[in-house]
């Protein structure tokens, strides 16, 4: 990830600039933040019209949103490689248009598979393009003001949520569901004209880090020719070569060895879960109300009001301050159990008052959530291994997000309520919450003197080896020893 975003013309490298154009592509991120994630949390009103439109159950139609938010996450590796190769600015605002475009074809949608593809597939996939890049990019202008920036940004689909379910069931109303996707995908387009603001930016990290690649093939080379005499030996170290490249380039995206950790996996666990659970409020409240008698725009507004409480949320959280015996790990747990267990009240929630209530309490949850696991996962994963650790999780929540509004969509169809999706939700989020705590327990504590080195454990220990094999290569002693080598790394 250290190459991520430098562009087809890097130009001199500099040190971040903790400021200056750092600002005009965290704007260009709070308008990326708004239309994707903004988007995403007010389609909830189209769910019933969906639903009755093509007939289909609630299971089927709220596959839809979960399909965006789990293509969003699970494209995140796809969407740094193409900002490697083609430049942020490029892949932000190609992002903008084959998003817009996910909503415009759905103007011809005969068939609730047809909005899978459209407004699922394309959509979450332009997202994904856009707002993962945009964010890397914020992270590499930024240092000290980091927070901030992220901050700034991240709060632009908060900003629009209680705005946007009103309009666009004001849409609905005047234009049909087609006309109004088609509105909605003017919206998104924005994406690509302030994508142009992504500015790409070349770090004096990221020379040492585009050298590694060539040290490779240099060593590679080198163990090809040491071995031309020996036919066998020389397909064994082309074939180790190949898997070392493979490996190689695999290593430099995500550091695998963090699933080996007790802590981490679990913490994954709790994630997943949370995953799961997170969106069901979000796509069944509006369904819920209408269930109980409230009129269509009065539903809708039950968004707005989570809305503002997430914007609350968010900036609010970077108040609290950190105890050594209740960390940021501690107060993520703390929040996602709150949001679980509140969640598990929800159904006592029949009147109006009472469902805007919830609403506004979960909203201001689950805003102070999302700034709270960035800063566990730094926790649990190490700061150093910030990026795979991010990767690991972003993935690993996307298949929750994908799993999770299907599954409550099912428990609705079979149980005839809304209540059984709360209640599921809920459990899910409360387990998330309390997940995290267990890893107090002693086994769970990393030894003290792993703690201390485990931070550079892994680049120290990949440098060892790539010396000991050059040093073992230059000596060309004999091809028992040769093949010895080969047999050690492998292993490795």
């Amino acid at each position: 990830m250290g190459t991520l975003c430098h562009g087809r013309k890097p130009g001199r490298p500099v040190n971040p600039p903790d400021g200056g154009w750092g600002w005009m592509v965290a704007l260009a991120g709070f308008v990326v933040s708004a239309c994707s994630y903004g988007v995403m949390r007010s389609v909830g009103v189209f769910f019933v019209t969906w639903q009755d439109y093509f007939s289909m159950t609630a299971a089927e139609t709220g596959l839809i949103q979960s399909i965006i938010t789990g293509v969003l996450n699970l494209a995140a590796p796809i969407a740094g490689a193409l900002s490697n190769r083609f430049g942020c600015r490029v892949v932000v605002m190609a992002g903008g248009v084959i998003s817009s475009a996910g909503f415009v074809l759905s103007l011809w949608a005969s068939s609730l598979f047809h909005l899978y593809v459209t407004v699922g597939f394309l959509t979450g996939f332009g997202y994904s393009l856009s707002l993962i890049t945009t964010m890397a990019t914020i992270g590499r202008y930024f240092t000290t003001h980091r927070l901030r920036a992220n901050s700034f940004a991240a709060i632009g689909a908060s900003f629009v949520s209680f705005a946007f379910p009103p309009l666009f069931q004001y849409l609905m109303d005047e234009y049909t569901w087609r006309g109004a996707l088609v509105l909605i995908g003017g919206i998104v387009l924005h994406i690509a004209g302030f994508g142009a603001l992504v500015r790409p930016i070349l770090l004096k990290g990221d020379v040492t880090t585009n050298k590694t690649p060539g040290e490779v093939q240099e060593s590679s080379a080198q163990s090809s020719r040491l071995s031309d005499n020996n036919t066998s030996l020389t397909l064994t170290t082309e074939k180790h070569s190949l898997t070392k490249v493979v490996l190689d380039k695999i290593g430099s995206v995500i550091d695998i060895r963090l699933l080996t950790e007790p802590r981490f996996l679990l913490f994954c666990v709790a994630v997943f879960l949370f995953g799961f659970g997170r969106f069901v409020p979000n796509i069944y409240i509006v369904p819920r109300a209408r269930a109980f008698g409230v009129e269509e725009y009065p539903s809708a507004f039950l968004l707005s009001i989570l809305a503002i409480g997430d914007i609350v949320g968010r900036a609010s959280v970077g108040l609290l301050p950190e105890w050594p015996r209740f960390r940021r790990a501690d107060q993520y747990a703390l929040n996602t159990f709150l949001m679980g267990f509140i969640t598990l009240f929800a159904p006592l929630a029949k009147t109006y008052v009472t469902m805007a209530v919830y609403s506004a309490c979960y909203g201001l949850l689950m805003g102070g959530c999302v700034p709270l696991l960035y800063s566990a996962i730094a926790e649990i994963g190490g700061a150093n291994r910030m990026s795979s650790a991010l990767g690991i999780i972003m993935f690993l929540r996307g298949i929750g997000n994908l799993a999770g509004p299907p599954f409550s969509g099912w428990l609705r169809d079979i149980t005839g309520s809304f209540d059984a999706t709360l209640l599921e939700g809920g459990g899910c989020l409360v387990l998330a919450g309390l997940l995290p705590f267990v890893l107090h327990l002693r086994v769970f504590q990393p030894a003290s003197t792993d703690d201390k080195v485990g931070e550079h454990e892994s680049d120290g220990t990949r440098l060892s080896l790539l010396v000991a094999e050059r040093e073992e290569s230059n000596t060309a002693s004999t091809h028992n020893h040769e093949t010895s080598v080969v047999i050690r790394e492998t292993a490795v």
